[in-house]
């Protein structure tokens, strides 16, 4: 077997790889098992490790590339994925967990179904998360969730709404390499910025979605625009999402 090790070092590193390993054990079928774990966090030097198989196939990121170079087949490629994803999402959902980090460097497709990497901040739905916790990418972050991360808000507690957002703007991402907000027409430099002055930024709700209109494949942006413009409560559930984009042509 072909398996992976994360180390961890540092108090705060080794107590969110312990938090990763926990949440691996409990999730929903769709995540990577524990194989082993070691972890003290409470030594002078607080160290943490996990063994976990490896997840064999191209990442949501790598399944994008023939779209992003206009390659042949590339739409078929990057709806298939984005569609797998989707369910993989859904499914997750409908067990009662969210994520927390959705990107698309951290979905495997392998020959057994999405496997989701990097779930150190993965909680079952209305239980708060750590007070460590950041929202994972900042440019994917939903205006609300961003609003929720300032150090004056209350215990936040991840909700699978503000998720398909995530789910949404890290498709657009990956299907286009740019970020789903129109930051310049905000008068911002998202490149000088840093990512608390961004996140704080982005919970104004005031930043435009980026348009599809300029993209080659507008059509597989439109329903990824459709749920991250939707305001929350009235956004379509991951497997709707799913369904949208399996219906979007390839030509």
């Amino acid at each position: 077997m072909t398996v992976a090790v994360k180390v961890a070092s540092g108090e705060n590193a080794a107590r969110a790889l312990v938090r990763e390993a926990a949440a691996l054990r409990t999730m929903p079928p769709g995540g990577i098992r524990v194989l082993h774990t070691a972890d003290n966090v409470y030594c002078p030097a607080p160290w943490a490790w996990l063994v976990t198989p490896w997840a064999d196939g191209p990442t949501t990121w790598d399944a994008c590339k023939k779209l992003r170079d206009t390659t042949e087949g590339g739409r078929a490629e990057a709806r298939c994925a984005a569609v797998e994803l989707c369910m993989a999402v859904g499914r997750l959902h409908t067990a009662g967990w969210v994520h927390g980090d959705l990107r698309p460097h951290h979905a495997v497709h392998t020959t057994a179904g999405v496997r989701l990497l990097s779930c150190t901040g993965a909680s079952r739905i209305g239980n708060a998360v750590s007070a460590t916790y950041l929202g994972g990418l900042v440019h994917l972050l939903s205006p609300r969730l961003a609003a929720a991360l300032e150090p004056t808000a209350a215990s936040v507690m991840l909700d699978p709404d503000d998720e398909i957002y995530t789910l949404a703007a890290g498709l657009w991402w990956a299907a286009t390499t740019t970020w789903p907000l129109a930051y310049a027409d905000a008068g911002l430099d998202s490149s000088t910025m840093s990512a608390l002055a961004l996140r704080r930024a982005i919970a104004t709700a005031k930043i435009p979605l980026a348009k599809a209109a300029g993209h080659p494949w507008p059509e597989f942006l439109a329903p990824l625009t459709a749920a991250m413009a939707q305001p929350p409560g009235s956004r379509p559930s991951a497997l709707q999402l799913a369904d949208q984009l399996k219906a979007v042509p390839l030509t």
